[in-house]
């Protein structure tokens, strides 16, 4: 079960994995409010998390802005009207442009997905600098039974002291490692990896690809179960009962590995794909993948 979780205060020394850890300074997240111009809408606040100069990363949902005309605002509905820069639907992730004077501390770095490592330190703080210790678990691609487009981190934190949706963690570096997008009672944490946030920062306008196959999740070999008719796999030449090897140029060892290599494609250039065949290996150049709005 899902829930929105208040952050509980703790002692910044805390026992994880059996070890006491005391955690460093650990950077405090911002708050950002949407305010729905409607005049029955309530306004929303959330906790965001700053990635770059000049940019602030936050998780919106859908059904905040999915009728349009809101405004988002930095720590409060006084403040200026935040612009912004790029805005994913399924998984709420917003980017806001904000004036760097605004912003207190230097920029964090990003914690790319393939430098976490199992039983790696994370961490994340509230607004009054009081630190929590968690630990990384793994990559998943789904919440219960919701599934996502790409893979999402797996944390966990104390039970009693796990972060609030949209709390961004940082590892042992505090490079920003994700913002938290789903909570179990249990503390079990799933995080949007900020691999995620600095893609889209750079691709704003990028289209979200579909390649028009099937594959079974829970095969550790990325068969090609089904191929859509007339879908870009099929234009291509891939056919049923292909193995993918790799999607320009990036190994696909898993369902994993190809939702990744989908979710982190702007969709504005063909692809191609290395397929084992029999004992052959085939490459299909030039695939157009479907493209459809974030």
């Amino acid at each position: 079960m899902l829930i929105m979780n208040l952050v509980v205060p703790i002692l910044a020394g805390i026992a994880v994995a059996g070890i006491i850890q005391q955690a460093a300074a650990v950077p405090a997240p911002f708050k950002v409010t949407a305010v729905p111009q409607q005049a029955n809408g309530e306004s929303y606040t959330t906790l965001a998390a700053q990635t770059s100069n000049g940019f602030i990363a936050a998780l919106i949902p859908y059904r905040v802005f999915k009728n349009g005309a809101v405004t988002y605002h930095l720590d409060g509905k006084e403040t200026p009207p935040l612009q912004v820069w790029a805005q994913e639907k399924l998984t709420g992730l917003t980017l806001f442009k904000v004036n760097p004077s605004l912003l207190s501390g230097t920029s964090p770095s990003i914690a790319a997905n393939a430098t976490l490592r199992r039983g790696a330190r994370l961490a994340f703080t509230n607004s009054e600098n009081e630190p929590t210790l968690g630990i990384y678990v793994g990559m998943e691609h789904s919440i219960g039974d919701i599934s996502f487009p790409l893979r999402l981190i797996r944390a966990q934190f104390p039970k009693l002291a796990a972060p609030p949706i949209g709390q961004p963690c940082y590892d042992a570096d505090n490079r920003l490692v994700g913002i938290v997008l789903g909570v179990s009672r249990k503390g079990t944490c799933h995080l949007l990896p900020a691999q995620a946030i600095s893609f889209l920062a750079e691709n704003p306008k990028a289209k979200r690809v579909r390649l028009g196959c099937l594959l079974d999740i829970n095969s550790s070999t990325p068969v090609i179960e089904g191929i859509i008719n007339g879908g870009p796999l099929a234009r291509g030449g891939i056919q049923t009962g292909d193995i993918l090897m790799s999607i320009n140029n990036v190994p696909i060892r898993n369902y994993g590995d190809m939702l990744d290599a989908t979710y982190y494609l702007t969709g504005e250039k063909p692809l191609t794909i290395q397929v084992i065949r029999g004992t052959q290996i085939v490459e299909s150049k030039g695939i157009i993948p479907t493209q459809d709005p974030r």
